[in-house]
């Protein structure tokens, strides 16, 4: 066998720990004289280890970390992590099917590119099996998994499939500051890695492929999106030179006007009137807006999607709002936060087809309102 030129870690968080997802990914092809160690970190104490994956841990195939309680994806990846010491950090979800030939691919790619920072790979969901499922393609919820067949680098990548250097990682570990149960942390990680060496995105490998699942089998669930509001509000207050503000979206609107009802009931009751016209103008000029958004962009549409589309955005706009004002940082309140990595500086106000019609709207019901 050749002599072993490079390392791998690499690194999958379950809690599940199913073996029709975890062996298949243990039993990869491998590219002779390269060294792989794989960190699976088990963030449930019960779980219910299978004879396969227990036998592999025993003759030391694979490192199995069970944590004492459960205590999230972050320390979990952080401990896989910190455990080895190969050259280059391979992150995987538990939950993926990996083409045979996945390691194949980052192989090549270290060996043609060794100064990258990293590479992140291409993870494919299959055909939308519901109109559910549909509307999250259109909202752009999935962009991520696909960023590796839109560009030849980005900022940040899915943990789903993305591999680091470790030279390149330092010191960075995932954030403990974000919400346990996900969303935030992962661009935070990459972002803070890609500032500690000079800005330099990461080079994405299309051919280097994961298959995902549709969660749930694309049942319809609003809580995903909305904890991932939550987990996001914490982005532009963590790393603030990707933060800018913008116009209030719909639930802060609508928030900020609750706010002032009270001051509206107890000196100008006879404004009630206007402000629930208000309320009610400003949450109904979300579905035009957002519709014709999708049209632009020449989504196929029907009522189910554009019902879901409308809502998935709610949820997500909700749970950001959600986020700020439950940690009473109301400064949070329009701010917004540049998934890019472009830096902006103070910030500044952004427009686009969904916030034109929205504030066409707005002023249309301002004029009908007060003229």
């Amino acid at each position: 066998m050749p002599e072993t030129t490079h390392s791998i870690d690499i690194v999958i968080p379950s809690y599940r720990l199913e073996k029709d997802y975890i062996l298949p990914l243990i039993h990869l092809s491998k590219p002779e004289g390269w060294l792989f160690r794989y960190y699976i970190v088990v963030d449930n104490p019960r779980v219910h280890v299978n004879e396969e994956i227990a036998r592999l841990a025993a003759i030391g195939h694979i490192n199995l970390i069970i944590n004492p309680a459960n205590l999230g994806a972050s320390t979990s990846r952080n401990k896989g992590l910190e455990a080895g010491s190969g050259e280059w950090i391979l992150f995987l979800d538990d939950d993926v099917k990996a083409d045979e030939m996945l390691l194949h691919h980052y192989m090549h790619a270290i060996t043609r590119w060794p100064d990258e920072i990293g590479f992140i790979g291409l993870v494919k969901l299959p055909p939308p099996p519901t109109a559910f499922a549909r509307a999250l393609l259109v909202n752009g919820s999935m962009m991520i998994f696909g960023i590796a067949e839109e560009a030849e680098a980005f900022a940040w990548g899915a943990t789903a499939n993305t591999m680091v250097k470790r030279a390149a990682v330092g010191t960075v570990r995932f954030s403990t500051d974000y919400p346990k149960s996900g969303g935030g942390e992962d661009v935070d990680f990459f972002l803070n890695i890609r500032d500690n060496n000079r800005s330099r995105d990461y080079k994405t490998l299309k051919e280097a492929v994961v298959y995902h699942p549709w969660w749930g089998g694309g049942k319809a669930s609003f809580k995903r999106p909305f904890r991932y509001g939550i987990g996001n509000s914490y982005l532009g207050q963590f790393i603030p030179k990707y933060r800018y503000y913008d116009f209030p979206n719909t639930p802060e609107a609508l928030f900020l006007l609750m706010l002032a009802l009270p001051a509206v009931a107890l000196f100008a009751p006879a404004y009630l009137v206007v402000w629930g016209q208000l309320f009610m103008g400003i949450a109904l000029a979300e579905v035009p807006a957002t519709l014709f958004q999708a049209a632009k962009r020449k989504a196929s549409l029907d009522a189910a999607v554009a019902y879901y589309l409308v809502f998935l955005k709610l949820a997500y706009e909700t749970g950001l709002l959600w986020g700020n004002i439950a940690r009473f940082r109301f400064a949070g309140i329009g701010a917004r936060f540049e998934y890019k990595g472009r830096a902006h500086g103070n910030g500044f106000f952004r427009f686009n087809t969904y916030k034109i019609v929205k504030w066409t709207l707005y002023a249309l019901l301002g004029y009908v309102i007060f003229l």
